[in-house]
């Protein structure tokens, strides 16, 4: 009995073992062979529901510059951590330059990814409110799909995409607000003034 009890616990170790290693293989996979929404593809269908209400739909987006970005609602700027918020503002900023141009800003929330939890509507909708987001910026929440279906894996993410519907930028981590503007004016076709 006690050799029998003795080869199940090996077999175990050896099951564990190979589940770890899988797990581990999946994580440490590079980069590159991660599916990726690369630059000049296009972008992926993203359709939705805005916290403050109405349908958020890429398609319906066609003919426009669209900022797309990828944040952490339960973010805190005391934190260095995640930037979140700062970019936050910075989308603000660049949809209050470039909005007569025919700019629309998108965020959706991925705070699950960035594993602070799943914020509540009813959260997100005082979001709106305390980062003075206009009716122009619409917030969508995420269960984690749109973030897989655009390879997002860390926050924040941003995407520049075209009135083509193609992803003419893509900004893994922080984008500073003079590269959103300058990657904006480009495609809008007026000279950045220096």
């Amino acid at each position: 009995m006690r050799r029998l009890d003795r080869k199940l616990g090996f077999v175990l170790v050896g099951v564990a073992a190979a589940i770890a290693a899988v797990s581990l293989a999946l994580v440490l996979r590079p980069r590159a062979q991660r599916a990726q929404v690369e630059v000049g593809a296009s972008a992926p269908v993203l359709l939705g529901s805005a916290v403050r209400g109405g349908e958020v739909s890429l398609a319906r987006l066609h003919g426009h510059l669209v900022l797309l970005s990828f944040v952490n609602s339960r973010s805190d700027v005391r934190f260095a951590g995640d930037p979140s918020r700062a970019e936050i503002v910075f989308l603000r900023s660049m949809w209050t330059q470039h909005a007569r141009f025919g700019l629309r800003v998108i965020v959706v929330d991925a705070a699950e990814l960035a594993g602070a939890g799943k914020p509540s509507r009813s959260e997100l909708v005082n979001d709106t409110y305390d980062w003075n987001l206009s009716p122009g910026i619409d917030l969508v929440p995420d269960d984690g799909s749109l973030a897989n279906r655009f390879a997002v894996e860390e926050v924040p993410t941003t995407f520049l995409i075209g009135p083509d519907g193609a992803v003419r930028q893509r900004w893994d981590g922080f984008v500073r607000a003079a590269q959103l503007d300058l990657a904006l004016r480009t495609l809008e076709g007026r000279t950045p003034t220096g």
